[in-house]
């Protein structure tokens, strides 16, 4: 398997990994780093506890940083089961399932190392300016991502989405009209809100977004009355029917503004679209840990700026 890997172009390069040959072989360098830093502080922290060099082990599976990068980018584009993950890269299941919990931390230290990972969370508006400040507008929108049924009833019920009518999670999504993605909510629940969700992340009493342009959908209706911003883009909503307006419609002139507010707010799609090419996202979603039901959508946005060349700071 691995002796393929630098034989392969960039299409196929694309199809397993999502990036680029040259995208891959510029994050191995970083990864590369960042695995002998973090294998040097292990080293030194055993040293210390047990008075005692490491000694080194068997032979592992994946014996050079390239192969443990297309390793974890292999499972986060195609997401396969852990048997299916095994048998690809000659291993056992439970192998393949405790090196991606390994390597999933290093792929994450190579892109802040790189400062492609998008935000988080903010603890002063000042923050937030300060890291937002070179874009006029901001683009905001949820996404949803389809989770497994929970065999608990009141676990299950939380994460059911009457709407979609199966069980989600999602996160709050923040891009530049580049398609960049600057913010990545926390990962919550399906049952609720998009609104609701912006309001816990971004506090409605403070003046967030006061020297932006914010183009939004109508999951936010009620944004103007909760916060302050430069400009609000958001579409007029078709009324609804009632004895007095048995057929309404929007105006010509109410149509041809929500087509204007489309064309802009379009990009937060193709972003979240681009973060979306990691089949993770797409797929159900099976495993148990939190953790990386959480960091999965965090490490697809850091590698979807990597890919468009978007370095943060």
């Amino acid at each position: 398997m691995f002796e393929k890997i630098h034989k392969l172009n960039d299409t196929k390069f694309r199809a397993l990994t999502g990036l680029k040959k040259k995208n891959f072989l510029e994050l191995t360098v970083v990864f590369s780093a960042c695995c002998q830093a973090i294998d040097e502080e292990y080293r030194a922290a055993f040293l210390e506890a047990t008075g005692r060099k490491l000694n080194g082990g068997g032979s592992p599976i994946f014996k050079t940083p390239t192969e443990k990068l297309f390793f974890v980018l292999y499972y986060l584009k195609t997401y396969p089961t852990f048997e299916n993950l095994g048998f690809i890269f000659g291993c056992s299941n439970k192998t393949a399932h405790e090196n991606l919990y390994k390597f999933i931390p290093i792929l994450e230290h190579a892109l802040k190392e790189l400062n492609v990972l998008p935000k988080r969370n903010f603890d002063t508006v000042d923050e937030f300016i300060e890291y937002i400040k070179d874009n006029e507008d901001l683009l905001i929108d949820a996404t949803e991502r389809i989770h497994h049924r929970k065999s608990d009833y009141e676990a299950q019920k939380e994460l059911y989405n009457g709407k979609k009518k199966t069980h989600t999670v999602k996160n709050t999504i923040i891009s530049n009209t580049s398609q960049n993605v600057l913010y990545v909510g926390e990962t919550v629940l399906g049952a609720k809100h998009d609104f609701k969700m912006l309001k816990d992340e971004f506090p409605s009493h403070i003046n967030w977004f006061k020297n932006f342009n914010v183009w939004i959908d109508l999951g936010y209706i009620g944004f103007k009355n909760e916060f302050v911003c430069n400009l609000l883009k958001i579409p007029y909503k078709k009324p609804y029917r009632t004895k007095n307006n048995p057929d309404p419609k929007l105006t010509p002139e109410q149509k041809e503004y929500n087509k204007s507010v489309s064309k802009v707010r379009v990009l937060v799609e193709n972003a979240i679209c681009g973060i979306k090419r990691y089949y993770i996202l797409n797929y159900r979603f099976r495993n148990k840990s939190e953790l990386l039901r959480d960091k999965s959508i965090f490490l697809a946005a850091g590698l979807w700026n990597f890919s468009k060349d978007f370095f943060i700071g």
